[in-house]
């Protein structure tokens, strides 16, 4: 092949088809033929071109090496086209003179002869390239599915590596490798009857239960074995006190997980999918783990499983689970797979007959599960059993030690009857007789003299030669130890050498499972073992282990491992954000080891351990150890938590510690404590997600008197060049659960009965069950369509949640099972809840467990646990409107409707049908309480009291604070109560003395408060801020010294040279002008005599415009506080939604509720021009000379338009469009194009001059939205409020330059100067990140900062650096931004913070 020629056609083909192109634009006739001959002349040169590029392959492509002479004659074609297109002389001269002189010189048919001789050789080449390529497309074909396959292999490993697991829980796992299985010819019937039940299934729970040392465990290894075998087994977990991974519930959905996965590549997909799809699933609730990780994959496998689509899960030793809760909800999630369709699952289950167990099997019903207790085994099946045991076991000791014909049958009988029936006493006895370096005789006469009945007297006989002290060190530890360790991490957390804990252990290899791999697990052989010594009526006194002495020694180990093994950033995170499982395991693996970890989650358990022992008279270690570990490691630990993903617990175990320190303690060990509680519940969720936001978040948003900030003031952040102010000291409330966005129903909010779970609702939809001791979210209700009416607790702790439907479902709240699901007949079959007049259903949950719904007829329909039936009420002629609780007596606190939307507020008795009038007119909201006192709050803000029993009315509060009440709530004790109202404050009246505290003051404001059923929790909700806040009762903390501000500031604004901020307060007529390098208050300005709707600066910085609901705008100098022109008396001046300088600062443009738009003089306040649109306006915006304006607004005919600002004359208009959402508007630099984008339509471009419109592709807005040009006139950036994507786009072609990986919902954008970034009231987003080189650092010269609203965090280009807490306000208009300095408004006022500018941050340790 020469590559020259396939070169010169492609060269000579583009340069002929520029030509044609020319006749094309000056042509008249012919466009179509002449634009199809050009068309194909370009696909002619890009076909050539190929060819060059394939020279030196034509080796491997002998069919493309054959087109040489073909290619040769098209070059030879095209040179005598080339000719005949090129003008001759006559055509110059006439073109000099201006005339046309293009003629196409060619006809139809001499258009489609040339074409047809190019198309032959693009078909010659197309065949041969294609003949030759066939093979090598195979093979990379073969390639690319290799390597998908391997990416999604990888893929696969890293979500699986999120799943909780205990690799040690596995029957087969490496530390259970020497345990043994059931030996031939003994638990033969047995072994048959269960292995025939696992092939079937008659029932799908299977229990087997026995006393220590009968077996259970050795017939579980041996039943997983059997299923393995034969493709059934579905997974294993093994419950093992010892073990801190398999001790608990913690890691066992996620180990069954795993083991479902490897069974099949269906399933694993299916996992990794549910994985993948609910990201924090391994951080909620057993409930929700098992419905996600186990359930789903396996309801999504019909017809996939390779083979029988039977699978066993078979789960040993459950009473060896440390928390009875957890026991109960294991086996009543095992009942949920009796509706599994697609696989046929069955689940083995071994235990001790213990009392939790017993009950909860007790509570299944025989239809799914059947049970066998070995004590039922008949005892002659058992002991042959033993016999063929010891046979066996002792021919292979008599061979080792060459004695033929020992022991004699009579001693294996002794030995048998000795055993009493306990495998463990029978299998210790062997390995204690069978040690290589003893006489088996000598040891089998003196194990058979010693008249022992009881296998746990065996471990007293062994001959121990080590020292007693060495042996309590090591095999103490090992003992009282809540985890297994290695021979490695047993000296790491002890401090000793490998050496002497292998010279500890070296003797008791017939009680302990020593391996020969110092890194694998020690195991007790046996649970009794532990049990004789530590019982001191058992054991020798020289080998009994002193519970609380050994404690207080590990708990000291404890302690000095966590100071030497712990620092900052032991994951290696990138990023302040980072989540823990980015972290890097090379580096967690060394830096977190497994005496590390323990230690850490173990430490607390050991100083409780101390005092465990009521006989033990062990103080704790010496205070200033605890103290230094708070001062020195408290900070490093919640990292290596979070990193482990345990931060719940860690919040328990502080609260466990202070509850262990008590009344009488070191005074300045309990403050230390209680400091520490109160920084992890504030810090839990955020840190829970990002390890390092420990230093920043936690640490920058703590108190100043905070032991943890004074203490750790060093471990800031120092990219924070500017830290806020915060306050004094801790509030009352005690943590703040995000519950994210609404997704349209009321918010509800309720205890459960015993006060250890909250529900709320909604959460897209859905329920959320959380934890009142650690406020971790416990599970995640499933959502039903059209949405939750109302929820509460009956009083059995079934939850009862009502739908819109009118669909009654009650759940329980720790599993999520549904109990029960009732069709309620308050709403008419088939009529949408939006249609029905009258009220929204509503709950109200009775004396007990009986409920009462309110139906949007104004009926109410009572329920009945207990009949499980409805009983409708009504109280004749009214229609009721709203539940509001009930007395004692079961009578119905009601509101009825009246005339002129007013209700009043009644007691129905309904089964009387009486009913007693207590107020009418404002009654919301309403509270009852359980001395039969009822509460509500009136219009002027007052509370009224009625006394049910004196049949008394009196006023609790006057409304003096000109404040509405939102919330009322009394405690269970009903002896005060406590209210929310719209200054935001939330406080609490004793009824007895009349007096009044402020419990807090929050960002927001309250809608719904509730108590728990002890009166010790108080939860208080706020739908604005998405939030609920939890309050610990009795009261602690004195309101903070810091002002509290009267009212919520409503809106800031930084100045264009960032040097002062304008803010705005709910309801008050002053404007307060700060110095944001100070943040000192520089002027109040005032003036106004009502309310102020909108301020805006000019582009310089010296004026600023207000608008006031009492119809004036008011120019001032905010640099020296003085009052400029007052615009007032024109009509509407009250109603303005927009304000907005023009570039210059000459012109100020006003924009009202009803479609007005007046241009004044910004100097004298004189009305230029007024323009009208024909709806409310969204978007104002001046051309960058100031001689256009543009405005937008929702609808009409005049929706969009465009002014001059010179003479007020309209230039352009767009109407006729009806969409919903808000309207946004951009005019480019050069004045030639407008963008504007109208509710859900899609954003246009218009060119102005020419009048046309241009939709751009995919770019639709729901609600509002914003747009920018460039300076060049070249982009325009958009920015769709819905999901905060930005994207750039090319204003000539109208096509997509790029999309920006940060989403950041900003309503104002802007081109600074160097145009390289785009600038929001959020911060910077380099341009670089939109077209799609965000990683390129080279041209960074700055740092760009900005806030994102979705998640609340400060980010750095796409790098997650700073969360704010939810008491920071995320709303838009009150929040502010400036080179790298933000301003938040929270409860107190303003807070600024301010990051270095100037260069990228590298440097995750500060």
């Amino acid at each position: 092949m020469d590559p020259g020629t396939a070169v010169a056609v492609a060269t000579l083909s583009a340069k002929v088809a520029s030509t044609i192109w020319e006749y094309y634009k000056n042509v008249q006739s012919a466009r179509d033929e002449i634009k199809f001959f050009a068309n194909e002349l370009e696909d002619l040169g890009r076909l050539m071109r190929k060819f060059p590029e394939l020279a030196d392959r034509s080796s491997e492509l002998p069919m493309a090496a054959s087109l040489d002479a073909s290619i040769r004659q098209v070059l030879s074609d095209l040179e005598t086209l080339e000719s005949r297109l090129v003008p001759g002389k006559g055509a110059k001269a006439m073109r000099r003179l201006g005339m046309r002189a293009w003629k196409w010189p060619f006809s139809k048919s001499e258009v489609e002869q040339w074409v047809t001789r190019f198309q032959r050789l693009e078909e010659k080449a197309n065949f041969a390239l294609n003949m030759d390529l066939t093979p090598l497309i195979i093979d990379v074909n073969a390639n690319i599915t290799e390597l998908s396959q391997g990416q999604e292999a990888s893929e696969q490993e890293r979500l699986l590596a999120k799943l909780p697991l205990a690799r040690n829980a596995a029957f087969d796992s490496w530390d259970r490798q020497h345990e043994s299985l059931c030996i031939e010819d003994t638990r033969v019937e047995l072994l048959q009857r269960l292995r025939d039940w696992g092939a079937a299934h008659p029932k799908p729970l299977y229990w087997l239960s026995g006393m220590a040392g009968t077996g259970k465990s050795t017939i579980a290894r041996t039943l997983a074995h059997y299923f393995q075998s034969i493709g059934t087994l579905g997974g294993s977990f093994f419950f093992s006190r010892s073990s801190g991974e398999a001790n608990n519930a913690i890691n066992f959905v996620g180990t069954l997980a795993r083991h479902l996965a490897n069974r099949s590549l269906k399933l694993r997909r299916s996992v990794c999918e549910a994985i993948s799809t609910h990201e924090d699933v391994t951080r909620q609730g057993l409930r929700n783990q098992w419905k996600e990780l186990i359930l789903a994959p396996l309801s999504s496998t019909r017809g996939q499983l390779e083979g029988r689509t039977t699978l066993n899960l078979v789960i040993d030793a459950l009473d060896e689970c440390g928390s009875d809760e957890d026991i109960e909800t294991i086996l009543q999630l095992c009942v949920e797979i009796k509706d599994l369709k697609e696989v046929d699952l069955g689940i083995f289950v071994t235990s001790r007959p213990e009392v939790t167990i017993r009950l909860g099997f007790d509570a299944i019903p025989d239809i799914i599960h059947q049970k066998l207790d070995l004590r039922d085994v008949p005892r002659d099946l058992v002991e042959h059993d033993l016999s063929v045991l010891l046979e066996r076991e002792f021919g292979r000791i008599s061979i080792k030690h060459k004695l033929p014909g020992w022991p004699k049958h009579e001693d294996i009988r002794a030995l048998v009857q000795q055993s009493d029936c306990l495998f463990i006493y029978a299998t210790t006895a062997c390995r204690y007789i069978g040690e290589l370096d003893k006489d088996p005789e000598e040891r089998l006469s003196e194990v058979l003299g010693s008249g022992s009945t009881r296998g746990g007297n065996t471990a007293s006989e062994i001959d121990i030669t080590e020292t007693c002290y060495r042996f309590k060190q090591v095999v103490g530890s090992i003992v009282t130890l809540f985890d297994e360790f290695s021979i490695c991490g047993l000296a790491g957390l002890l401090g000793i050498s490998d050496k002497r804990v292998e010279q500890s252990l070296c003797r008791l290899h017939s009680v302990l499972n020593i391996p020969k791999d110092v890194e694998s697990s020690i195991r007790l052989l046996h649970p009794s073992f532990r049990d004789y010594l530590l019982d001191k009526k058992r054991s020798d006194g020289r080998f009994c282990v002193d519970r609380g002495l050994k404690h207080e020694e590990l708990a000291k180990h404890c302690l000095r491992v966590m100071s030497t093994g712990l620092k900052r950033n032991m994951g290696h995170l990138t990023t302040p954000g980072s989540p823990p499982h980015d972290a890097k395991r090379e580096y967690l693996n060394t830096q977190l080891p497994k005496h590390v970890q323990y230690a850490c989650q173990y430490w607390v358990d050991h100083l409780e351990g101390i005092r465990a022992d009521s006989g033990t008279k062990h103080g704790f270690p010496n205070d200033w150890d605890i103290q230094f570990f708070f001062q020195k490691d408290f900070l490093h630990w919640l990292e290596a938590m979070s990193l482990m993903a345990k931060m719940s617990q860690a919040v328990l175990l502080i609260t466990r510690l202070q509850d262990l320190l008590g009344p009488g303690s070191n005074d300045i060990l309990l403050a230390t404590v209680e400091d520490a509680r109160r920084f992890i519940f504030s810090n839990r969720a955020i840190i829970e997600k990002a390890p390092l936001q420990t230093y920043a978040s936690a640490l920058v948003f703590c108190p100043k008197e905070s032991f943890v900030r004074q203490w750790y003031l060093d471990k800031l952040p120092t990219w924070l060049i500017r830290n806020p102010a915060v306050e004094d000291r801790w509030g009352n409330c005690v943590q703040t659960l995000d519950l994210g966005s609404w997704a349209g129903d009321p918010p509800s909010m309720a205890f459960s009965p015993d006060g250890k779970y909250i529900a709320s609702t909604p959460f897209n939809g859905e329920t959320h069950i959380w934890k009142t001791a650690t406020g971790a979210l416990h599970s995640t209700l499933a959502s039903y369509e059209p949405g939750i009416a109302a929820i509460g607790f009956l009083q059995n702790g079934i939850l009862a949640s009502l739908y819109r439907d009118g669909t009654l479902r009650m759940f329980d709240p720790v599993t999520g099972v549904i109990c029960r699901t009732i069709e309620c007949p308050i709403l008419d079959y088939g009529v949408p809840l939006e249609l029905s007049e009258g009220p929204i259903p509503s709950l109200s949950i009775l004396p007990g467990e009986d409920l009462a719904t309110l139906s949007p007829k104004g009926e109410v329909w009572i329920w009945s646990w207990e009949r499980n039936s409805w009983l409708k009420r009504s109280i004749p002629g009214n229609i009721i409107a709203c539940l509001c609780g009930c007395l004692s007596d079961g009578t119905l606190v009601v509101t009825i409707f009246r005339e002129g939307n007013c209700v009043e507020l009644c007691l129905w008795n309904s089964l009387t049908s009486t009913v007693q009038s207590l107020t009418t007119g404002w009654v919301v909201p309403v509270a009852v309480s359980s001395l039969n006192v009822i509460a509500w709050g009136t219009e002027e803000g007052s509370i009224e009291l009625y006394d049910a029993g004196a049949g008394s009315l009196s006023e609790l509060m006057q409304g003096h604070r000109r404040c509405v009440v939102t919330a009322l709530r009394f405690p269970p004790d009903g002896r005060s109560l406590v209210l929310g109202a719209s200054d935001r404050t939330l406080r609490s009246w004793d009824l007895s003395t009349q007096a009044e505290s402020l419990v807090d003051t929050t960002i927001s404001g309250v809608d719904f408060a509730a108590f728990s059923p002890d009166g010790k929790h108080m939860a208080a909700m706020s739908s604005l801020n998405r939030t609920i806040q939890l309050y610990s009762f009795p009261l602690k903390a004195e309101p903070n010294s810091r002002e509290v501000r009267k009212a919520g500031i409503m809106s800031i604004n930084i100045s264009p040279n960032g040097k002062q901020l304008a803010a705005c307060t709910f309801g008050e007529n002053v404007i307060q002008i700060y110095n944001t390098g100070s943040e000192a208050l520089e002027h109040s300005l005032s003036g106004h005599s009502a309310s102020i709707c909108a301020t805006a600066f000019s582009q310089d910085g010296q004026r600023l415009a207000s608008a006031s609901l009492d119809e004036s705008i008011r120019l001032w100098f905010p640099r020296t506080g003085a009052s400029g022109k007052v615009v007032s008396g024109i009509p509407g001046l009250n109603s303005i939604r927009v304000l907005a300088f023009s570039p210059n600062g000459k012109l100020l443009v006003s924009g009202y509720w009803y479609g007005k738009i007046l241009l004044l003089d910004a100097e004298s306040g004189a009305l230029h021009h007024s323009f009208e649109l024909e709806s409310t306006p969204d978007a104002i915006t001046f051309s960058s000379d100031g001689r256009k304006i543009a405005c937008a607004g929702f609808h009409g005919a005049r929706a969009i338009g465009v002014w001059n600002t010179s003479t007020g004359n309209l230039l352009h208009e767009v109407g006729g469009l009806e969409p919903s959402g808000q309207a946004a508007a951009a005019i480019s630099p050069n004045g030639k194009y407008l963008s504007y984008s109208l509710g859900d339509t899609a954003v246009v471009i218009y060119g102005m001059e020419a009048e046309e419109k241009i939709d751009l592709p995919d770019a639709l807005y729901h609600g509002s939205s914003s747009s920018v040009f460039s300076r060049d006139n070249k982009s325009l950036a958009t920015c769709r409020q819905r999901d905060g994507k930005i994207k750039l786009w090319d204003v000539a072609t109208a096509q997509l330059i790029g999309v920006s990986p940060i989403k950041a919902r900003a309503s104002r954008l802007s081109f600074p100067t160097e145009g390289n970034f785009l600038e929001s009231e959020h911060g910077y987003i380099p341009i670089r990140y939109i077209q799609g080189n965000s990683s390129d650092n080279s041209s960074a010269t700055l740092t760009h900062w900005r806030y994102s609203t979705r998640d609340r965090w400060i980010m750095e280009g796409a790098r997650k650096m700073l969360w704010i807490p939810p008491a920071y306000s995320s709303d838009t208009d009150c929040i502010a931004h400036h080179a790298g300095l933000f301003a938040f408004t929270h409860r107190s006022g303003i807070a600024f913070l301010g990051f270095k500018q100037g260069e990228v941050v590298t440097d995750m340790q500060g």
